[in-house]
């Protein structure tokens, strides 16, 4: 904050590292300064994913019952207009029953996205894990739609998508399908004249329990930095990770 690099932050149930980097994006502001910070928060209970995966309600009945559970949750410390809000977690391109759920994924985060500007919050959708979704899925008639949205809230409305290599030996590994996949979602909407969304890499890394040594790490992260700042809709990535088991892939991290 100090040299004005921007930093992005993603926290999960914790507030606290998201309400540090709050009141120095407050501070910067009391003086007149900005530095274009992103932070992301997510509560990870069960519960609050639930609303989406229960057939017996529509996708704008389910997304309404998710928002005010996941708004109402959200620690009273952090203020809604520093933060981006994920509401799910990597949601698989089938659902439970074995059908292609694409659609009420766009409903859904359609009717969400909207909620969420009406009450001034930041709301980031999807959160896809690395390889998800099929590059064909940003076509559907519903992802347009909710891409449309997107497009014409980019302040408020994004994308949120993990991107990890799956191997520690090189984060390049499955280029552009696994790392850089993002770009599949910018060609659709470039195709179809829609305004490329603000992206959010909410998970980033090679495996869930394994990073390589510091001097290999660092030099994979240049090689994606270099990769995602050639795209200004794309605001950062989060570093998998620094919590609690995963191999105590934290200390190595």
């Amino acid at each position: 904050n100090a040299a004005g690099v921007p930093f992005f932050l993603k926290s999960t149930d914790n507030a606290g590292p998201i309400e540090i980097a709050q009141n120095i994006m407050k501070a910067n502001e009391a003086v007149g300064r900005f530095v274009d910070h992103t932070l992301v928060f997510r509560l990870t209970e069960g519960k609050y994913e639930a609303p989406f995966y229960n057939q017996e309600l529509s996708p704008e009945e389910a997304a309404a019952i998710s928002w005010q559970l996941n708004r109402d949750n959200v620690p009273a410390v952090l203020e809604k207009e520093y933060y981006w809000l994920e509401t799910l977690n990597e949601p698989g391109r089938y659902g439970s029953n074995g059908e292609l759920q694409i659609e009420r994924l766009g409903q859904f985060s359609l009717a969400t996205a909207k909620l969420a500007v009406a009450e001034g919050y930041h709301y980031a959708a999807f959160a896809f894990s690395t390889g998800v979704p099929e590059p064909e899925d940003w076509e559907h008639p519903a992802m347009l739609e909710f891409l449309r949205y997107a497009g014409e809230h980019p302040d408020q409305v994004g994308v949120a998508l993990h991107e990890y290599s799956l191997t520690a030996d090189y984060i390049t590994a499955g280029y552009p399908y696994l790392v850089g996949r993002f770009q599949a979602l910018f060609a659709v909407c470039d195709k179809y004249g829609i305004p490329r969304p603000t992206v959010l890499i909410t998970e980033w890394g090679w495996e869930y329990s394994d990073v390589p040594e510091p001097t290999a790490g660092v030099e994979d992260m240049a090689w994606a930095s270099w990769l995602y700042a050639a795209y200004p809709q794309l605001k950062g990535a989060a570093v998998w990770y620094l919590g609690a088991q995963f191999g105590g892939i934290a200390q190595r991290a």
